[in-house]
């Protein structure tokens, strides 16, 4: 009987060591660990042959080889886990690992910041490049990092520029204009300013809208007007660079701190070097897209940048008393050369 009672407990003692042991953690977003092994799982609605797209399954390639497999992601492109307004809130909350989203961020967590996200305010990209390198863009991460993520860095996504039925060079010649934008707040109040009637029409109705004068320009990179063959409703592109849109890798907090300080680094390296090469990808691309829009028809124009920037300044410059209160004007343009 005692040698029952002995053998029982024995049982019991290893179901219990196997219990602790054999399961992984799952506090902190769904990444899973055992024997010092990690899955996580990385989310973005961005295409699976976009630029960010191919930087992703690179850096889930390169996070595996340098940890020695001991880090595994598992990549959902194309919108699988939800938009991009569900995968900041997911890995927020820690129901998702880790998402590569754009601008939705600034609207949802750090709307004082949406001066990054502001048409003409940003005179090229090496401006914009230098804020979110500063004490500005340091400030930015710490909102983030408050909110429940970890910023692992940026990937210059895109450059917005405008399209329309006629050729427009200065801000006189947008008065009445029926310019389609999408729903960010910055971008509606900011192109009112400018005299412009705005529509906003989802971007799966936006050929038709356009083909039926609902709308009679509209604005995005060359990718939007080539994949959705544009060319074939709006005859000129503006290059207004008025937007340069970035995008960012972030990683739900306790995801990241439960990491080892090396398998840190080697996310934090990786995320550097597969978002410069998304950089590079997202140029050859915009580059091949502009061949293909001019291919189909679509007349180039350049316009006087100078000349919006200036018809927006004092408006500006209210936003940034009210509104954009984390900084000013005068420390944003200073990173302008």
């Amino acid at each position: 009987m005692n040698i029952k009672k002995t053998l029982a407990a024995l049982c019991l003692a290893s179901l219990a060591v196997f219990t602790l042991t054999g399961c992984g953690s799952e506090e902190g977003g769904k990444s899973k660990s055992s024997e010092g092994k990690v899955q996580m799982d990385l989310a973005t609605a961005y295409s699976a042959d976009s630029p960010a797209g191919k930087a992703m399954k690179k850096f889930v390639e390169d996070v595996k080889k340098k940890s020695n497999g001991s880090i595994e992601i598992n990549l959902f492109t194309d919108g699988t886990l939800g938009n991009p307004k569900d995968n900041y809130s997911s890995v927020a909350s820690g129901d998702l690992d880790m998402t590569m989203s754009g601008l939705e961020g600034l609207d949802l967590y750090a709307p004082e910041y949406t001066f990054l996200d502001a048409p003409f305010l940003m005179k090229d990209l090496k401006q914009q490049q230098a804020i979110l390198n500063s004490g500005i863009g340091d400030k930015l991460k710490a909102i983030y990092k408050k909110n429940g993520f970890t910023t692992l860095g940026f990937h210059n996504r895109d450059v917005r520029e405008l399209a329309g039925t006629k050729p427009i060079k200065t801000p006189a010649d947008l008065q009445g204009l029926k310019l389609r934008l999408p729903g960010m707040r910055v971008y509606v109040d900011t192109w009112s300013q400018l005299g412009v009637s705005s529509t906003t029409v989802a971007m799966n109705e936006l050929y038709t809208a356009l083909q039926t004068k609902v709308a009679e320009a509209c604005e995005g990179g060359y990718e939007q007007m080539a994949t959705l063959k544009l060319y074939e409703v709006q005859p000129y592109i503006m290059e207004t660079n008025h937007v340069y849109e970035f995008v960012g890798l972030f990683i739900n907090n306790k995801a990241f701190e439960k990491l080892s300080p090396e398998q840190q680094k080697i996310l934090q390296e990786c995320a550097k070097e597969d978002l410069a090469y998304a950089d590079k990808l997202a140029e050859e691309s915009r580059q091949e897209y502009k061949k293909q829009c001019q291919d189909k028809g679509m007349k180039v124009l350049e316009v006087d940048q100078a000349a919006f920037r200036s018809a927006l300044e004092n408006y500006y410059k209210e936003q940034f008393n009210s509104k954009w209160t984390v900084t000013t004007y005068d420390e944003v343009m200073k990173y302008a050369k």
